[in-house]
């Protein structure tokens, strides 16, 4: 099972051809976080206007894939990000809560354009895209 980060799917969405490979190479093997779903849904929202097809895109996006719920990942949230502080590593809280969601989730891969944000959780492989 790969997570595909926001950037990715925001790609997606917009149609990128590397992104488009990407997922489509990987189709049956993809899922994404409530938290990924929720950055892709206010960026859509956040516009004075909304583009109710991007509205659209991304509800039918998320319903054609898994979303791993966000059921007991707080202790695996918690444990990578206090980890990091103490390393002097710093990341983005909402990049922890992702990692804790797919790891308890049995999910160790994450497909991203920005790798770097989970290159110091050793039990995550950031693929590339």
């Amino acid at each position: 099972m790969i997570c595909l980060d926001s950037d990715c799917i925001i790609d997606f969405l917009r149609g990128k051809k590397e992104a488009v490979l990407a997922v489509s190479k990987y189709k049956d093997y993809l899922s994404t976080t409530e938290i990924n779903l929720f950055e892709v849904l206010v960026g859509i929202n956040i516009k004075k206007i909304i583009n109710e097809k991007e509205e659209i895109a991304a509800k039918l996006f998320f319903d054609s894939i898994r979303i791993l719920p966000a059921l007991t990942f707080g202790e695996y949230a918690s444990k990578i990000f206090a980890q990091l502080v103490k390393d002097g590593k710093m990341m983005d809280q909402n990049d922890c809560l992702i990692a804790g969601i797919m790891l308890s989730n049995g999910c160790d891969q994450i497909m991203t354009r920005n790798d770097k944000h989970f290159s110091n959780i050793k039990e995550i492989n950031a693929i590339n895209y």
